[in-house]
């Protein structure tokens, strides 16, 4: 009796992982698989007065602006917070300020909770828009955003406090700070750059003494083995880890551990972990909020816009992906909507737009040309400017 052998192959073919399926091309490997990322422009992203928070940081009482009432929301445990141009802290922030709000939403668009707060210069610095002085009269100026419609943009009437010392000329520019009517602060674009070093600083030691914020997310007690997934602002220290390198989990009994590998996912950065002990991981809970503590990245690199994991992979197709993992999107899309902007190329709605896939394709070419992913960096950095190591977005 003959017995075909197609039923077999078949079944072999699906079951060996990475192995094509009939008629598969090898085109396939290039394509950009990610999700649909539609979900920043429905983001609630308005400003309010700054009340205060609660002892823990877990709830902030904010005044939104048309609003007659004050509400209190839930922050969102890895919400950012972004003072003067960077990453802070909600005790950084001051009573009364103008601060800029994304609440998130549920399916139907709801908002109920805080994604990000940022004060009023951080907001400029995101839309890389700092004030500019249209007029100035005594104790007090007009304010507005060159080149935007001030119906979308309206200009402001502020006094200045009694403690301003920033620009007061008429065709000032200036990253502005008020506080109802009032303008508290201004600097102009080159003092900003040294309050911007300042925060770099206070943050660096807050992750010296408690290390880079982030979540477990994963958990294998039995094979001793974890892994973190470290927040927005932990990007440089976090993609500087290596293979080898030893870490601490900063929780009530410190862990000790062993980097195994360090991955981009999107803005974040998976750690997978090996503690000294599977027991140590006994307590732990997936989702569970922890600090890292790591190696700190030498000086230079800290300094320079370079990505701190450059020129480390040799793969074609693995480089192409670093690249969409590392840099932010630099296309012209306005309305404060293109995730790609401010959560890195790889977070472009692939569904809708062609960014990635030709930024992918031009990727491709560099390394055909023998480029090294630090020339491909230089020359992305010299044609584009600096919104690919930033995150930003346009009006």
């Amino acid at each position: 009796m003959r017995v075909s052998l197609l039923p077999v192959i078949t079944c072999v073919t699906l079951l060996i992982p990475g192995l094509p399926l009939f008629g598969e091309k090898e085109e396939n490997a290039k394509k950009v698989i990610a999700g649909k990322a539609d979900v920043l422009r429905h983001v609630v992203k308005k400003f309010a007065r700054y009340i205060r928070c609660d002892e823990n940081g877990s709830i902030v009482h904010l005044h939104f602006e048309g609003e007659k009432e004050a509400s209190s929301w839930p922050m969102l445990p890895d919400a950012e917070i972004k003072i003067h141009g960077w990453w802070g802290r909600l005790e950084q922030l001051h009573e009364d300020n103008r601060v800029w709000i994304w609440l998130m939403v549920d399916r139907k668009k709801n908002p109920h909770s805080v994604l990000m707060i940022a004060d009023e210069m951080s907001e400029q610095d995101i839309h890389d828009e700092p004030l500019v002085i249209k007029s100035a009269d005594g104790d007090k100026a007009v304010l507005h955003v060159p080149g935007e419609d001030p119906k979308k943009v309206p200009e402001r009437t502020l006094h200045f406090a009694d403690t301003y010392q920033g620009p007061r000329k008429a065709s000032s520019s200036l990253f502005a700070q008020s506080s109802g009517n009032t303008l508290r602060a201004g600097h102009d674009p080159e003092e900003f750059e040294t309050l911007r070093s300042r925060q770099q600083n206070w943050l660096r030691d807050r992750w010296r003494e408690e290390g880079l914020p982030g979540s477990i997310s994963g958990l294998h007690p039995l094979g001793g083995e974890m892994e973190v997934t470290l927040d927005h602002e932990a990007i440089r220290w976090g993609r500087y880890l290596k293979k080898g390198d030893e870490v601490h989990l900063a929780i009530k009994d410190p862990v000790k551990a062993v980097v195994k590998s360090v991955s981009p996912w999107r803005e974040r950065t998976r750690v997978h972990l090996v503690p000294a002990s599977g027991l140590h991981l006994l307590g732990l809970k997936p989702g569970q909020r922890v600090n890292l503590k790591v190696p700190e990245p030498p000086g230079e690199v800290q300094a320079s816009h370079e990505p701190t994991d450059l020129d480390r992979l040799q793969d074609k197709e693995e480089r192409v992906q670093w690249f969409l993992q590392t840099i932010y999107c630099s296309c012209g899309i306005p309305g404060d909507r293109c995730t790609g902007m401010f959560y890195i190329q790889a977070s472009c709605n692939v569904k809708g737009c062609g960014r990635p896939k030709e930024v992918a394709a031009e990727i491709r070419a560099f390394i055909d040309e023998d480029l090294s992913d630090r020339e491909i960096f230089a020359k992305l950095v010299k044609d584009r400017g600096r919104d690919i190591w930033r995150p930003h977005l346009l009006r």
